[in-house]
């Protein structure tokens, strides 16, 4: 009976939100429209540039694939620069910084992971684009999240498409959590498909499948969110991570896709006493984190295990913690597709 009311809710839910979604599909498809045929101008810049997107909402894998992109191009030894909006940017800094002390926890990821790479955060990509030119004499640019951005013209477009829930339950927010019509991945340039490791190989077959449907003979890149170690919260310490087999955990995220990280820890042999989740992008209060260790002193677990973006988030409050505070360190590694990765990279670079 719970369950019929439970499904009659959200069908009523959905029949609500319908009129919503067509109108916000709308004006997406009519905003594209006016780019396609020249009404609205893209500006192009004097250098390439990478844009990196997803069509749906949520934690596709975006913000290690940008990270893994632009060493990559370090790799090749050109100077590089990050173009972000600055979504959430509510995080005060300590000391300066390109974004006038204010940034998010994908800043602070990006200036621990690659500090020698400018990360510049305005919602305007072409100012901040031509300031990372002047200023840091960049010759290559990776658009963050620019799939929809289409002010600022690209020379590849590279979309991530979760393999988790790959198109959003096929429907424009807020009824579902497509970003624009699935039609608008004719747009992209090249597809990576994210977390192929943790759903199975039918499922992703299946997904090919419904790609090529919409794009055609675009190519289809598999990736895979690696752990690569864990890291202590509070100093340089690194353990394998065949450590957490046969472990209680307890775990806590403000990620996108919460989901990912619990299936990255069960994969790795460990158990889970307890797992908290916040939206993402949350910046936790003092008394947040106090709450979570007692929460993890109710299930004495024998460590507590993060993502680097909440650590990066809890910043210098690490002192409340009774348990061993762990980062699981995870990178993005293409398992099928890394010549033709290489190939649309080093076109545009040529």
């Amino acid at each position: 009976m719970e369950e019929d009311q439970a499904d009659s809710c959200s069908k009523t839910i959905r029949r609500v939100l319908s009129p919503f979604s067509k109108i916000y599909g709308f004006v997406v498809k009519t905003r594209i429209f006016f780019y396609k045929k020249g009404i609205l101008k893209s500006a192009h810049l004097p250098v390439p540039v990478i844009s990196v997107g997803n069509i749906t909402m949520g934690g596709t894998g975006k913000t290690p694939l940008v990270e893994y992109i632009a060493r990559y191009l370090q790799g090749k030894g050109k100077k590089v620069a990050i173009l972000s909006r600055g979504y959430a940017a509510n995080i005060r800094q300590t000391n300066g910084s390109l974004t006038k002390n204010i940034c998010n926890d994908e800043y602070l990821l990006f200036k621990e992971n690659i500090p020698d790479i400018p990360n510049l955060l305005n919602k305007d990509r072409i100012k901040s684009g031509l300031e990372a030119i002047n200023k840091f004499q960049a010759e290559c640019l990776v658009l963050d999240d620019g799939f929809q951005h289409l002010r600022l013209a690209r020379d590849l477009n590279i979309v991530i498409i979760d393999a988790l829930n790959p198109f959003g339950h096929e429907q424009v927010i807020p009824r579902g959590m497509l970003r624009e019509p699935l039609e608008g991945l004719k747009r992209a340039d090249l597809i990576m498909l994210s977390r192929v490791d943790q759903c199975s190989r039918d499922k992703i077959v299946v997904i090919t499948n419904r790609l090529r449907e919409i794009i055609g003979d675009v190519p289809v890149i598999e990736t895979v969110h690696k752990p690569i170690c864990l890291e202590s919260a509070k100093d340089t310490t690194k353990l394998d991570i065949d450590c957490l087999r046969g472990k209680m955990v307890f775990a806590f995220c403000a990620i996108g896709n919460p989901a990912s990280f619990r299936k990255s820890i069960e994969n790795l042999g460990a158990g889970i006493a307890g797992f908290r989740v916040f939206p993402d992008h949350h910046v936790y209060t003092p008394s947040e984190l106090q709450e979570l260790n007692a929460e993890a002193q109710g299930i004495k677990p024998d460590a507590i295990v993060i993502t680097q973006k909440d650590r990066v988030k809890i910043g210098n409050n690490l002192g409340i913690w009774d348990f061993p505070l762990w980062t699981l360190k995870i990178e993005v590694r293409i398992a099928n597709g890394y010549e033709i990765f290489e190939n649309k990279i080093n076109t545009i670079l040529n």
